[in-house]
């Protein structure tokens, strides 16, 4: 059986970068850390960092439970960002707060703020409840929606300026298919593409290599937005495609007819697991 590991698989920048501020921060510190919420959307790398001390704090905590925390403890905000409220509850509860908000997602932010400012009506696209798309909301407080799929936009006020944003691990076909219809219903609107490069190339991959395999296995968290949208992407291909977080879930698959199959995993898979999923394979 030939094996084909795509070439954009595993973490992306941005979760590399909150995952080296952590590390880092568990060698410096003598503080208890927690993190705003998961710190990435992968059981395996939550468990070794709590090995480590590492604690996850409920995102809704009200400032007077924050304010119990052991004194100098340091709260690591995840890649994907926060509203600004709540950071500024964490500070005030006394926490040293670290920001290991991506990159990308803060230009999101800072393009939700600005059209906040100039009093245009926010549609963000992408999951309703996604950490992301939380934090984008609370750059454009009561004049803001996100819309998963058309019968959202109903919601929208139909006479007001519109600037549309995408959470950042939107697929393609849905920014295009959506952006098409807001298009033709607003007059004045701005379209701002603020999907991910990395999941751009990623996506695409994917979608080029299910044409060259018998089977796609996609590797991450099953509560990982980015990594269900890559499966979901893969199956709407037509190839036969599955879902698993780890090796294990490797002895559920019939492999006996397959000939060739690729691999590749959403941006909060560790190489580390990747690789033991090829390793197992190989032995197939």
């Amino acid at each position: 059986m030939k094996i084909i590991l795509a070439k954009n698989a595993g973490f992306c920048w941005g979760v590399k970068r909150v995952v080296k501020i952590t590390e880092e921060e568990i060698k410096k510190s003598s503080s208890k850390i927690f993190t705003h919420g998961p710190l990435i959307h992968n059981q395996e790398v939550i468990k070794k960092l709590e090995e480590k001390g590492v604690s996850t704090l409920q995102t809704d905590l009200p400032e007077e439970e924050l304010s119990k925390l052991p004194s100098n403890s340091t709260i690591i905000i995840r890649a994907h960002g926060v509203p600004p409220n709540e950071k500024e509850k964490l500070t005030r509860a006394g926490l040293n707060v670290i920001d290991g908000t991506c990159p990308h997602v803060v230009k999101i932010q800072k393009f939700v703020a600005d059209a906040f400012l100039k009093n245009r009506f926010v549609i963000i696209l992408g999951d309703k409840g996604h950490a992301e798309v939380v934090g984008l909301l609370g750059f454009c407080p009561g004049r803001g929606e996100v819309v998963s799929d058309e019968a959202d936009l109903n919601l929208i006020p139909k006479n007001v300026k519109i600037t549309v944003v995408a959470q950042s691990t939107l697929d393609k076909s849905s920014f295009d298919r959506l952006t098409r219809i807001i298009q033709e219903k607003w007059q004045d609107c701005k379209i701002i593409n603020t999907r991910c490069d990395a999941t751009t190339r990623r996506q695409d991959e994917a979608i080029a290599l299910c044409g060259k395999v018998d089977l796609m296995i996609i590797i991450g968290g099953k509560n990982s937005a980015n990594t269900k949208r890559l499966a979901q992407i893969c199956a709407d291909s037509g190839v036969k495609t599955y879902h698993i977080e780890n090796k294990m879930e490797l002895d559920d698959i019939n492999l006996d007819k397959v000939e060739c199959v690729s691999v590749t995993a959403g941006a909060s898979t560790p190489e580390w697991i990747i690789n033991s999923v090829i390793d197992k394979l190989s032995k197939k």
